[in-house]
């Protein structure tokens, strides 16, 4: 139907991967204080109001695209853990492999991003407690040991955190020996003991 014999009041929709591009490509531009209903209307080439009934605030547009990159990570994740389906911790081993592979400048470049959304939104910094939780209650969930597991995991973030922060890159080479280390770790825990419900 031609766009004006649309019923009045009908809210333009945004597609949901594009408005993510665009808060990205302005908050690598501009920076996260650059960051604006405005400009990312403009960059999505959608209404300011189209972005308004969306997200309804810069909070909120930070907020989003929080949750939108933690899914995709997940449905990596989810991906990663199908392959130790049936094994003992599951969860522990589907991160560690994760790790396998060194991270990118993109993938660093995310990271500030992302860091620096949860330093200026307390909403951001919930989502990413909630996810780091989930986590660790599933690696304590799953284990025998859930405190040895939990060392384990603790110790794949500090890894993760020099690597992503861009602190410290690893060599492939010492990266997997780490890795085969946590990995032993992991098989080593018999898990836990099936459930009497």
């Amino acid at each position: 139907m031609k766009k004006w014999l649309e019923p009045m009041g009908r809210k333009r929709t945004i597609d949901r991967e594009e408005l993510m591009k665009a808060v990205e490509a302005v908050a690598r531009r501009d920076g996260i204080s650059g960051l604006s209903i405005d400009a990312v209307a403009k960059e999505a080439g959608v209404s300011k109001s189209s972005v308004v009934y969306d997200c309804e605030t810069k909070a909120g547009l930070l907020a989003a695209f929080t949750r939108h990159q933690l899914a995709q990570h997940r449905e990596k994740f989810d991906a990663a853990r199908a392959r130790f389906e049936g094994q003992p911790n599951s969860c522990l081993k589907a991160l560690i492999e994760e790790f396998r592979t060194a991270p990118t400048e993109e993938d660093i470049a995310m990271a500030l991003l992302l860091s620096v959304g949860m330093g200026a939104n307390a909403e951001c910094r919930d989502i990413m407690r909630a996810e780091m939780r989930r986590d660790a209650d599933n690696i304590r969930t799953e284990a025998a040991e859930p405190y040895k597991m939990l060392r384990t995991l603790l110790t794949l973030h500090g890894l993760a955190f020099l690597e992503f922060y861009d602190l410290h890159r690893f060599d492939q080479i010492t990266r997997n020996e780490i890795l085969d280390d946590l990995m032993a770790i992991a098989e080593s825990d018999k898990g836990a003991p099936p459930s009497s419900d």
